[in-house]
């Protein structure tokens, strides 16, 4: 098993456990949280794959990423009470998937022969693209769309992975930091409030 694929599963699995929580929250029934799960965690994967197209999706054939979501909303669904516990936790597992999904997602837009970019620029959607489905089918405004540091720490991680490509230095290394920039700057945007400016239309 490959390292890219280790990551994937990961962060599906991360992100799934998100889409979960947002689905028993919302007093979904197991299938409804587990849509939400699958939804979350293999949306991003899928927007990127048909862009690049990439068909079927990398995510629709291999059965391990369905099953990572899946369990993950099955975990979720079974053991709320407990899960819950780890309230503090759920932006995190959130982060998790954002930070890897977008490092994945770059690497494999560069992969491609995508310009650097287009390639940061399809990153970040991979990253943001499973969040914002998730928000959608739960019927809440997306959180990208909410003045939340999000896609700007998705692009964050984007934009180092380029960059290191750029500089001939891409590899694990730079894939790490790359996924520690979009992990902590989501954290440290929550814990001390941050938010995007947003507008203030004028009344006359």
């Amino acid at each position: 098993m490959d390292e890219t694929l280790i990551l994937n599963l990961v962060g599906t699995f991360a992100f799934g456990l998100s889409g979960g929580i947002l689905g028993v929250r919302k007093k979904m029934d197991l299938f409804g949280v587990l849509v939400l799960s699958i939804a979350t965690g293999l949306g991003g994967g899928i927007i990127r794959d048909i862009i690049l197209g990439h068909v079927p999706p990398t995510t629709l054939v291999d059965w391990r990423y369905l099953a990572a979501a899946g369990v993950a909303g099955l975990l979720v669904f079974f053991d709320f009470r407990q899960i819950v516990k780890w309230n503090r936790f759920v932006t995190a597992f959130d982060a998790a998937g954002l930070a890897i999904f977008t490092v994945t997602g770059t690497t494999i837009a560069l992969a491609a022969q995508l310009n650097p970019v287009p390639a940061a620029l399809l990153g970040m959607l991979t990253g943001i693209g499973g969040g914002a489905l998730r928000d959608i089918l739960a019927a809440e405004a997306p959180l990208v769309l909410r003045s939340e540091v999000y896609a700007v720490a998705s692009l964050l991680g984007a934009i180092i992975i380029t960059l290191a490509n750029q500089a001939g230095v891409l590899g694990t290394p730079a894939e790490i930091l790359a996924a520690l920039a979009t992990f902590v700057l989501r954290m440290v945007s929550v814990w001390r409030g941050w938010k995007i400016p947003i507008a203030h239309p004028s009344s006359r």
